[in-house]
């Protein structure tokens, strides 16, 4: 072998040894990559992040099996589709646009959001992160990258934006101007009201001003009049109060409006001002201003309270002003509906139409009803409050503000009581004038009528003996025609307290009798019996005898007309227990329903059943008796029924009971 062969053999000696190297370094790096390939799909299919790999088609040709988890999508399903195969969302929106154009340039892109359905029907929100891959040669090859479900942060978020709706809904359901100012004093949250109140001065109720600053402007422009009665030093006084807040106090507003305002320092540093416009019920109860007390009675009725309830209707919260108010702690309200805090007599068709509002989900505005507070006195209160609704329109609660309206309730019922009065005295009135021209017009048509014939001898000259009977009645007509005016000008005098008595030691007995002859010939043909009984001790009574003598005759006269043929007037005149005087008289006459008393009793007021509407009168006799009645200390009481008759009371008190006759 020559020396070139030998050169050639040792050539491919060195060539073999340093193949044979190549080839242990290729298999080491087989074994790294297996490896690495092993702790990466270790990686893959342990996490929680799905990892994906698509071609140069965007078709993706793995996914973890954390995919699988998520959604229970077989891998076989997904592998060979792209994103949009398997995305349920709208293309058209400009997230998709930027996204495909993001493939196409082979650009990465990060934390790009769609959703896809699950086989068991969620919709679930994924965002994905992926990276361009090439080879050595700078061929575009597809994307590798990461993935996450974030269904659950998203729900998360909008939970939070939903109690940031919430409590800003009750905010400004509110009747009152909030706002919130935090331990530097910088404004931080407000609702419209507070906006509305401070319109005239728009940059001093932006978020970040410095509540001084706002105070000061708001003087500046003029809108602050006093600040707790004081109308010196406004902006020192103002700040005292935010400084050291406590006691509700008032603020005079230029424009002639009055606020009063409650403020509360939180834990945290934070201050919250409250304030309630009253400039109504300042006018309407101005003594309100000049009494600590009655200023606190106000804050009282005016203040608010918040509550919340659940989809059931129930109660989750309760402000704790409620229990300054009806003395109930607000914990024991938390699971009962407002139809269980509700009066047993509560208006049925009041909570039925609450319910259906309720039911349909609706605002509402000053549902008014009553309890209880620990002391037992009625409280009425107002509600207001708004449906609640998540960011998928489900139905929530509600949320609103309660308001103590106890004194407005008394001032509407006393108006309307005053009303009433006006009504029926208006009535009563009307009722008189028609009564009263009657009345008049008939005599004075017999006086004119009967004067006229007289007057002109219609009847010739010598008939004397008629023309003096037509005096007579012209007589008679102005004796009725002055016991009218009598009667008006006795009733004027009591009402005006100008009626004097002149009193005496009066014996009964006489003074019936005497009444009784003055109307013992109206009787007639009716055959109306008269009887009367008067014990001893009762006899003398100590009282005006004009008084009592027109008592006992209008009485009495009014027994006679009212009653029936064949019927009897009885008189009985008996000492009382407690050492007073009673005189009751009854007749047999048509009655009346209890419920009329009081229109027997009233000036002008007249019963209507056949027995009076034959017979006159005005409606003043009963109501001058009772008047009379009354100078003397008494009482009287009528009663009676449907055709049995009726009984009058007439009561004088022990004071008035005389000793008999030595």
């Amino acid at each position: 072998m020559g020396p070139d062969n030998l050169q050639k053999d040792d050539t491919l000696l060195a060539a073999d040894d340093d193949l044979d190297l190549l080839r242990a370094e290729i298999d080491a790096l087989r074994v790294t990559l297996r490896d690495r390939e092993l702790v990466l799909d270790t990686i893959a299919e342990t996490t929680s992040e799905m990892i994906w790999r698509t071609d140069a088609e965007h078709r993706f040709t793995y996914m973890s099996k954390a995919v699988e988890k998520a959604g229970g999508v077989e891998m076989g399903a997904q592998i060979g589709k792209t994103r949009m195969e398997l995305a349920c969302d709208d293309f058209s929106r400009p997230e998709w646009r930027a996204h495909l154009n993001d493939l196409i340039a082979h650009r990465p892109f990060k934390d790009f959001r769609y959703t896809r359905s699950w086989p068991n029907g969620d919709v679930r929100t994924i965002t994905s992160t992926g990276e361009p891959v090439f080879d050595s040669d700078g061929t575009f090859i597809g994307y590798i990258g990461t993935a996450m479900d974030i269904t659950d942060q998203i729900l998360t978020e909008a939970r939070m934006e939903s109690a940031q709706s919430s409590l800003m809904a009750a905010i400004d359901a509110l009747n009152a101007h909030f706002s919130m100012w935090d331990r530097d004093g910088r404004l931080i949250l407000f609702n419209e009201k507070f906006g509305l109140l401070n319109a005239e001065a728009p940059e001093s109720c932006c978020l970040g001003v410095l509540f001084a600053d706002h105070i000061q402007q708001q003087i500046k422009m003029g809108q602050i009049r006093s600040v707790n009665g004081r109308t010196t030093n406004l902006l020192e006084e103002r700040l005292l109060l935010f400084n050291n807040p406590g006691r509700p106090f008032e603020v005079e507003r230029q424009d002639g409006r009055t606020v009063l305002i409650n403020e509360a320092r939180l834990a945290d540093g934070r201050t919250i001002v409250m304030a309630s416009e009253i400039t109504e019920q300042k006018k309407v109860e101005n003594a309100l201003r000049q009494s600590e007390q009655r200023l606190r009675d106000f804050g009282s009725i005016a203040a608010d309270w918040f509550w919340e309830m659940d989809s059931d209707l129930k109660f989750t919260y309760m402000s704790d002003t409620i229990e300054t108010i009806l003395g109930v702690p607000a914990a024991e309200l938390y699971g009962k509906t407002r139809i269980d805090l509700l009066p047993e007599n509560f208006d049925a068709e009041a909570i039925a139409a609450h319910e259906a509002v309720l039911l349909c989900r609706k605002a509402f505005q000053d549902f008014r009803y009553h309890r209880l507070d620990v002391n037992g006195d009625q409280r009425d209160v107002s509600i207001s409050g708004k449906p609640v609704f998540d960011d998928v329109g489900d139905f929530q609660g509600y949320r609103g503000v309660g308001r103590d309206i106890t004194e407005l309730v008394r001032a509407e019922r006393a108006l309307r009581k005053e009303k009433e009065r006006a009504e029926e005295a208006s009535r009563a009135k009307s009722q008189f004038l028609a009564h009263m021209s009657h009345e008049l017009r008939t005599p004075l048509n017999a006086i004119l009528g009967f004067s006229d014939i007289i007057r002109a001898q219609t009847l010739g000259s010598d008939r004397g003996d008629i023309y003096m009977d037509y005096a007579n009645d012209i007589y008679v007509s102005g004796e009725h025609l002055l016991s009218l005016i009598n009667d008006l000008l006795d009733l004027s005098k009591i009402e005006a307290g100008k009626l004097t008595l002149h009193e005496e030691r009066l014996d009964l007995q006489e003074l019936l009798a005497q009444s009784e002859k003055l109307f013992v010939g109206c009787l007639g043909d009716r055959n109306i019996s008269i009887n009367r009984t008067i014990e001893a001790e009762a006899r003398y009574l100590f009282a005006d005898r004009r008084a009592i003598s027109q008592v006992l005759y209008n009485i009495l006269s009014n027994a006679e007309k009212f009653n029936r043929v064949d019927g009897s007037i009885t008189t009985d005149i008996s000492l009382q227990h407690d050492g007073g005087i009673c005189i009751c008289v009854s007749d047999t006459g048509a009655g009346f329903e209890v419920d009329e008393t009081n229109t027997a009793m009233a000036p002008f007021g007249r019963i209507d059943n056949p027995l009076t509407r034959n017979n006159p009168g005005t409606g003043l006799g009963l109501p001058i008796v009772n008047a009379l009645v009354e100078l003397h200390g008494g009482n009287i009481t009528i009663s009676g029924d449907i055709d049995v008759g009726t009984k009058v009371h007439i009561y004088f008190p022990p004071s008035r009971t005389c000793a008999q006759k030595a």
